[in-house]
């Protein structure tokens, strides 16, 4: 009788052990594994990261999103391949840009806050080479939203030697490559 006691008790405590290790095990999940030598990016390297410099003038930075070129889908998924939209964003550096708008905002500005960019979506027609802009939004330097546009999507010509016609460029650019992919499969 003592040695079945004795062996319900080692099986007790070795089932018992199997038991922690697994619980152990579920916590160190071995698909959820990373080997690097860097730092994990912050999230402000992240959102620098995210965006591509087009053009600098005396106005500003200019900048788009390259994950955020898309087609303009026409109806029922079915998707216009001349019409491109993109999220571009403005940073000012025009220190008289820069006093008109601080005047314009200062009500929405939070203390010792200035304005600093601008995010916009846009949309290209590259066979007509026209642009409009669907949506904007100003923000200050602490991240406070003071301004949110939306147009109706009026498309006017791009003008030679702006950021506008870099961006049609960048757009065309996109079509090549995504008419290129399909006939190459």
């Amino acid at each position: 009788m003592k040695k079945i006691i004795m062996l319900l008790a080692l099986c007790m405590m070795c089932l018992f052990s199997f038991v922690v290790n697994a619980e152990e095990n579920k916590a160190a999940n071995p698909m959820n594994w990373e080997i690097s030598m860097m730092p994990k990016p912050t999230e402000e390297e992240i959102e620098a990261a995210r965006w591509s410099i087009v053009l600098e003038n005396n106005m500003g930075v200019y900048a788009y999103d390259m994950d955020s070129l898309h087609f303009e889908e026409v109806k029922n998924g079915v998707v216009d391949k001349n019409i491109v939209n993109v999220f571009v964003k403005t940073v000012f550096t025009d220190k008289d840009l820069l006093k008109k708008m601080n005047k314009t905002y200062a009500e929405k500005l939070a203390k010792k806050e200035k304005v600093q960019y601008c995010e916009m979506l846009m949309q290209f027609n590259v066979a007509s080479k026209t642009y409009g802009v669907k949506q904007m939004e100003v923000y200050g330097s602490k991240g406070t939203k003071l301004e949110s546009k939306i147009n109706n999507g009026e498309l006017v010509p791009v003008p030679e030697k702006t950021f506008a016609e870099a961006m049609l460029e960048i757009c065309t650019q996109a079509v090549k490559n995504t008419d290129d992919t399909v006939n190459n499969k």
